[in-house]
């Protein structure tokens, strides 16, 4: 059989409940409090682990680095030795070369002196075309030979400069205007040289004449001659399209 409770119990039975809750929401409210802290502290401590991790991976990027630099550092320091002992080889030798650049001097000299000598017995020799350009070229060699501030690499060089000049007569055609003096009266002719092989002229009135090695005068030609050699005119001046050029040759010996 239930009991009923009174007002009054009811009252007090109530007061206690309250009474009881009261205290149990305080800590419930102190317990949150310090989990709220604790997390804090722990975001707080694991905030310190990540910095602490980052300063240690920047360190360790850091040591990685000047290891790198320190082997190459390395690596150029032997590399700047092989260097610095090649210089001194080098060194060594243009020392020794030193010493002997007065005998070197000696003896090229006297070798330019006498290329010189040897070009001019060849122009002599020669057939006498362009004596004006080649005369002035062996005269500029006798002024560099005497002139105390052309060295004598640069000598050489202009002898060689000669030289070349010389060679490229005999590999090439060409012509040009020149006054010749033709039974006494001064004429302008057309001048044909093939090479070395002939030296030929024409005359505004078509009359021809080759120079003969053997006496040093020029020879009249047949006027047979004379269309081959225009022909030949134009074709050194670029009005013609190249073809077999004809030339009147003489036989003759050089010594």
């Amino acid at each position: 059989m239930m009991k009923l409770l009174s007002p009054a119990r009811s009252v007090i039975a109530v007061a206690l409940i309250a009474g009881l809750a009261i205290p149990a929401h305080a800590q419930l409210r102190e317990a949150l409090s310090t989990g709220e802290a604790a997390t804090r502290k722990a975001e707080q401590v694991q905030d310190q682990i990540n910095q602490l991790d980052d300063d240690r991976s920047d360190m360790v990027r850091e040591y990685r680095t000047l290891l790198q630099r320190r082997d190459a550092a390395e690596l150029f320091a032997k590399q700047q030795e092989l260097v610095v002992q090649s210089q001194r080889e080098e060194i060594a030798s243009l020392t020794e070369q030193l010493g002997s650049i007065d005998d070197i001097t000696a003896q090229t000299v006297p070798m330019l002196l006498s290329m010189v000598e040897d070009l001019k017995m060849f122009v002599a020799a020669d057939l006498p075309f362009k004596k004006d350009i080649r005369d002035a070229r062996l005269e500029a060699l006798d002024a560099a030979m005497r002139a105390p501030d052309i060295t004598s690499s640069e000598q050489y060089r202009l002898i060689m400069e000669a030289y070349s000049a010389e060679m490229e007569y005999g590999r090439t055609v060409s012509t040009w205007q020149e006054t010749m003096n033709i039974d006494g009266n001064p004429t302008n002719v057309d001048m044909f040289l093939y090479g070395r092989v002939a030296y030929v002229y024409v005359t505004p009135n078509g009359k021809a004449a080759r120079y003969d090695r053997a006496t040093g005068e020029w020879v009249a030609l047949p006027g047979s001659f004379v269309p081959d050699i225009q022909q030949a005119i134009r074709v050194a001046q670029g009005k013609a399209q190249q073809v077999v050029l004809f030339a009147p040759v003489q036989k003759f010996s050089v010594q």
